[in-house]
């Protein structure tokens, strides 16, 4: 994963435990559906995550699904700063696939107040509030004003 600088800590090879699995991709449409149960201490919506032994960054989103942050530009086209992720052990035991999230922006329309968040394997899907908006930490300041918001995913709101 290109670019990402989180810093990792590291344990001598005579001490190193087993690096835990990571979560595996699923298909986008497979992985929308919120789990039967998620323990407690596993991460929940709103939550930006990753894994102790690997860099790679994730999102928890409103369906309980792992959304992996595919590289710099697009986490911060989203958040201002490195702040907020919380580092597990092992993900994979609470969240076994994940789905990316594709060129991932927030929008509005020049002319309306509702923000969507963007992603191209589902479409905008509408922030449905302020107090949502900042349980997921985004950056007011990256929201792109645009002419146009489509399609909108009407059965996905970005509500939880």
């Amino acid at each position: 994963m290109a670019g990402l600088s989180l810093s990792l800590g590291t344990t001598g090879a005579a001490n190193a435990s087993p690096t835990p699995p990571k979560p595996v991709a699923a298909d986008a449409m497979s992985a929308t559906a919120k789990p039967a149960t998620v323990d407690a201490d596993c991460p929940q919506p709103g939550q930006r995550v990753k894994q102790s032994a690997f860099a790679e960054v994730y999102l928890i989103d409103p369906e309980f699904t792992l959304r992996l942050i595919p590289d710099e530009a697009t986490y911060f086209n989203l958040w201002n700063s490195w702040d907020g992720i919380v580092t597990y052990d092992n993900l994979v035991r609470c969240y076994p696939t994940y789905v990316e999230l594709h060129n991932a922006h927030l929008a509005k329309l020049t002319v309306a107040d509702p923000v969507y968040i963007w992603d191209s394997s589902v479409g905008y899907r509408h922030i449905v509030s302020a107090a949502v908006f900042n349980k997921y930490g985004f950056a007011w300041d990256k929201i792109r004003q645009q002419s146009v918001v489509g399609p909108i995913a009407i059965d996905w709101p970005w509500d939880y």
